[in-house]
């Protein structure tokens, strides 16, 4: 019982000190400010959840290590292929990306012009992929995480308890962005509200096209610096 307890102090200690993260919490400020719907930033906080509960559990079962040893192996025994496709998927990223920007651009409204509804804003799709893609961004320097995984390892516990303890963790990370989203409530209708959502309105439509774009730079120069 003892050993129970002091996992679970374990996992609060931990998530609270992983949650104090004010990149995560500066984001979804601004994610929340642009979002004509608010209550679509829950997309957002659901999509770091989950992907911080899968996560875990790949890191805990080893699947993200032998994912990447195979991926290894692959790029060792197969380069031109692997790379002639990591290069191709980043071309194709780096097109749709523009195409997306040139949308964009056009559909924001002119000085002297009524304004045009934007072509891609920042709906629950979007707000769940950049969630999740911010939690694997993120998970490369969350030490309390990894420091929580290997001691959660030394109880050797089944798949139900392992999940519990991950969930009871994801939840504390989660907690400050979740009574962000309540006080910026609160907060909505005062001037600086209402200035800055004006301000985060207009950049919206870029985000997603500019994510995709960085995406495909990052696999191209990856894939171009082996062939």
């Amino acid at each position: 019982m003892n050993s129970i307890l002091l996992l679970v102090g374990a996992a609060l200690t931990t998530s609270f000190f992983d949650s104090l993260n004010p990149s995560a919490i500066a984001q979804q400020m601004v994610l929340q400010a642009m979002v004509k719907k608010k209550k679509h930033t829950w997309f957002f906080i659901l999509g770091i959840s989950l992907a911080n509960v899968l996560l875990g559990l790949a890191v805990y079962y080893g699947i993200a290590a032998f994912l990447s040893q195979v991926w290894a192996q692959a790029a060792v025994r197969y380069p031109t292929p692997v790379r002639i496709l990591e290069t191709g998927a980043g071309l194709a990223c780096l097109l749709l990306g523009g195409r997306m920007l040139l949308r964009a651009h056009r559909s924001q409204p002119e000085e002297t012009g009524e304004a045009k509804q934007p072509r891609y804003g920042l709906g629950p799709a979007s707000l769940f992929l950049l969630g999740a893609a911010f939690c694997m961004v993120e998970l490369t320097s969350a030490l309390p995480y990894f420091g929580f995984l290997a001691f959660l390892s030394s109880y050797q516990l089944a798949l139900p308890g392992v999940l519990a303890m991950i969930l009871l963790y994801t939840l504390v990370y989660a907690a400050p962005l979740i009574l962000l989203y309540f006080a910026y409530n609160r907060l909505r209708g005062t001037a600086l509200i209402e200035r800055l959502e004006r301000v985060l309105g207009r950049v919206s439509a870029y985000i997603l096209p500019a994510a995709v774009v960085l995406l495909g730079m990052l696999l191209g120069a990856d894939g171009l610096s082996i062939l």
